[in-house]
């Protein structure tokens, strides 16, 4: 059963983005001092981009983050509701953290559109939106954020911040869905695109 770590006032809190506001548990998941990007690609082509997903290794930690900068979050969220839907369909495992995934992305991108200066001359204006799932040895979570730019292009967390704990099967199947799909692999180039990751060598698909 998945948990919420950092948890809802009304819709959602909006919390400090810092490292106080990552569970000191879950910290190490989600400290980007020692990111290192091991691959990246725009989403879902170059011609459509919304965002990008990128392969991260965070010291001994596996990272698949979605960084999403577009004007059309709702309609990014609604393929991510059918996707979820279709890897994960009710009375399959996974299920039930899929479906609170999912819930809490459209809560969040709910928040991010009510922070949002209200502009009457633009009827279409970017949200920026943070997906990170993280694995190690011990621990797999999934943060969900808004985001802003960092000094040299770096990606930064900023509120609101949620931490979620699905189940370690979930995250780790999930990060290779989403690195299949984004990075248009399968199989043998799959394996090694994920390859570079901890963790994910052994991750029960060989």
């Amino acid at each position: 059963m998945i948990r919420l770590v950092l948890v809802a006032v009304g819709v959602l809190a909006a919390v400090c983005a810092d490292a106080e506001s990552i569970p000191p548990g879950l910290a190490p998941l989600f400290d980007t001092a020692a990111d290192a990007v091991v691959s990246s690609t725009p989403v879902p082509s170059p011609d459509r981009r919304v965002g990008d997903v990128r392969l991260l290794r965070r010291g001994d930690v596996a990272v698949v983050q979605t960084v999403l900068d577009t004007a059309l979050l709702p309609r990014v969220i609604a393929e991510i509701r059918k996707k979820e839907e279709a890897n994960w369909p009710a009375g399959k495992p996974g299920h039930d953290d899929a479906e609170r995934y999912v819930a809490t992305l459209e809560q969040i991108a709910d928040q991010l559109r009510a922070q949002q200066p209200k502009d009457p001359h633009r009827t279409h204006r970017r949200l920026h939106l943070l997906i990170e799932f993280a694995l190690d040895a011990k621990q797999a979570a999934v943060a969900i954020s808004g985001w802003n730019p960092g000094d040299g292009g770096a990606v930064r967390r900023a509120e609101p911040v949620v931490v979620l704990q699905p189940s370690r099967d979930y995250v780790r199947a999930n990060m290779r869905l989403i690195a299949a799909d984004s990075f248009h692999a399968e199989g043998a180039a799959l394996d090694a695109l994920l390859a570079p990751l901890p963790q994910m060598d052994t991750d029960g698909h060989r």
